[in-house]
């Protein structure tokens, strides 16, 4: 079940302008980029539009599966996982919304 609360007020001067945290997550939305920044909007396009999977770490064994060496290692020690190719198709599919379904409420 989907529950949707909203954060409580803070008084004037406290916490960041242009930012919420609730549950543990948090939501910034206080960039400003002024016309003629371009520098700055680049580098907001090429943040947002990066694939969520470094490919450059991606790489297949010897006995075919895929190997992707994690950028820190997992509480438990664990420094990279290795899948078969379509279960990591799989999972990556899992994380592609369906079609003409609203994501935010």
């Amino acid at each position: 079940m989907f529950t949707l609360q909203t954060v409580p007020a803070q008084p004037e001067g406290q916490g960041r302008h242009g930012a919420a945290e609730a549950s543990g997550f948090s939501l910034h939305a206080g960039l400003e980029i002024q016309p003629g920044e371009r520098a700055k909007l680049e580098r907001l396009c090429r943040y947002v539009s990066r694939p969520p999977v470094a490919t450059e770490r991606l790489a297949l064994t010897p006995s075919g599966q895929v190997r992707y060496p994690l950028k820190t290692p997992y509480r438990d020690g664990t420094t990279h996982i290795v899948l078969e190719p379509l279960d990591l198709m799989a999972r990556l599919a899992a994380l592609v919304p369906p079609p003409r379904q609203r994501l935010l409420l």
